[in-house]
């Protein structure tokens, strides 16, 4: 896979919004969907080559071909450019089936940006005849780089278009062009041909040539690790098993075309002062201009591999039962648990007791990332007897969207030190950190060594790499 430009990524903001969506995919914005960006960018440094020649043009004695490519200008940049800095957005959704789906969110932005600057590079075909004299001298664009005063051509059109990520509908670029009397490729004087010619012939020759082109930029494919198939459209989506995790990293790959076509004139003309030093001609020969429509191979737009990196939240349930101790009828204790969110976005939190002598808050409650909520259970017991609730939590947590913990009072059995709360895993303290101190579920950098050269085969192998938690 071509690679060329630099890539980076970047944690999208948190929203909030209804906690209950079902399987189905909640609207961007809800707490459930979260947004990575990958900075992309793809730059073309070469030529284009095309089909124009103009076949010899002019007078018997004096006629000229000429071929055309279009080509960046020197020291000007590359021939095109693709990038999308802020817009590239893969949002993450995700209902209470423990699956996310994916898709290329397009927004309303319109921070992408085609740029294209070209030049007209000619060779050229310089057949003179008559007056005793006969030769045919070919140059191709080196050789009259070689031979024009400043060394550069003098052709140089350049435009932007900016365009709505991801660029699944084709972005037009449409280029200027001065008139012909204002676009003269190059001119050179005979005395740079050879001696056969410089030493009989006075006078000078160039190339006018103007073109407006379109580059056509379209974005065909995006591929996500660890999903079937591509997002082709914005209405494409991909799924994914839930990640558990404080975040999600998947790797894209993004493959695009670019496509020209325009009309171009190309006009010759030659000077000739005199000849042989005694026929004095002073003509001035504008050949007759030349003018066809052309297309260009459509080239294909492969940017390097990105890893993006999906903020999650991540909610922590007690990893075991809760005493609340002895309380008399009549009599009323709380007792303050913490709920943990080590994910990297907002948890929005419902809590509901299985008995209704332990009551929680009914409101919903929103914690922020890496953070923590301090839940207030209150008792109020009916009797002496031993009383044990069910505390279930629903959250926007993608693996685990419902979790339970015990909490008893006046002597219930609220489970042993190493029992799991049921539909839920341990919480609390955190797991081992990595190398870098990140105490998270999820790899904090890619463990494949060279990631962003892997291209679109590397993608069946890259799948939601991740660490789990250790058991408290």
């Amino acid at each position: 896979m071509a690679v060329a430009g630099g890539v980076s990524l970047a944690a999208a903001d948190a929203y909030a919004g209804d906690v209950e969506t079902g399987g189905s995919r909640p609207a961007s914005g809800s707490p459930n969907t979260s947004v990575g960006a990958a900075e992309l960018k793809y730059e073309h440094t070469k030529g284009l080559p095309t089909s124009i020649e103009t076949g010899f043009k002019g007078l018997s004695f004096a006629q000229v071909n000429v071929g055309i490519k279009i080509d960046p200008v020197v020291n000007g940049g590359p021939l095109y450019s693709v990038e999308m800095p802020k817009g590239a957005l893969v949002e993450a959704s995700w209902g209470t089936d423990k699956q996310i789906l994916l898709r290329a969110q397009n927004g309303a932005q319109t921070d992408g940006l085609v740029t294209v600057r070209h030049t007209l590079t000619p060779s050229i075909d310089f057949k003179f005849s008559g007056f005793g004299l006969s030769a045919t001298f070919s140059y191709n664009a080196n050789d009259l780089i070689n031979k024009v005063p400043g060394s550069k051509f003098f052709y140089d059109s350049k435009a932007t278009q900016a365009f709505a990520p991801w660029g699944f509908t084709a972005v037009d670029t449409k280029l200027n062009a001065p008139d012909m009397k204002n676009a003269t490729l190059f001119s050179m004087n005979m005395n740079k041909l050879p001696d056969f010619v410089s030493n009989n012939v006075t006078g000078s020759f160039g190339v006018r040539a103007s073109t407006k082109p379109t580059f056509s930029y379209k974005t065909t494919k995006v591929f996500l690790s660890g999903a079937d198939g591509e997002i082709s459209s914005g209405a494409s989506e991909l799924t994914v098993p839930a990640v558990d995790g404080d975040y999600m990293e998947l790797m894209a790959a993004v493959e695009g075309e670019m496509s020209v076509k325009g009309a171009i004139s190309v006009q010759p003309f030659v000077y000739i002062g005199t000849i042989l030093e005694k026929l004095d001609l002073d003509t001035d020969l504008g050949i007759d201009v030349f003018s066809v429509n052309y297309t260009v191979p459509t080239q294909k737009v492969n940017f390097e591999t990105v890893l993006v990196h999906i903020p999650m939240p991540n909610v922590h349930a007690p990893a075991r039962g809760v005493d609340i101790g002895m309380v008399k009828v009549g009599g009323r204790a709380t007792k303050t648990i913490e709920i943990e969110n080590s994910g990297e976005k907002e948890a929005v939190m419902t809590f509901k007791s299985s008995d209704s002598q332990f009551s929680v808050p009914s409101e919903t409650v929103t914690v922020p990332p890496k953070s923590t909520y301090e839940l207030i259970v209150k008792f109020s017991p009916d009797s002496a007897s031993p009383a044990l609730s069910e505390i279930t939590i629903s959250s926007n947590d993608a693996d685990s969207p419902e979790q339970k913990f015990k909490v008893g009072a006046n002597g219930a059995d609220v489970g042993a030190e190493d029992e799991l709360p049921e539909g839920g895993e341990r919480g609390g303290s955190k797991g081992p950190e990595d190398a870098s101190g990140c105490g998270c579920k999820a790899a904090g950098t890619s463990p494949v060594p060279g990631w962003a050269g892997l291209g679109l085969a590397g993608l069946g192998a890259a799948v939601l790499f991740r660490r789990r938690r250790n058991a408290a």
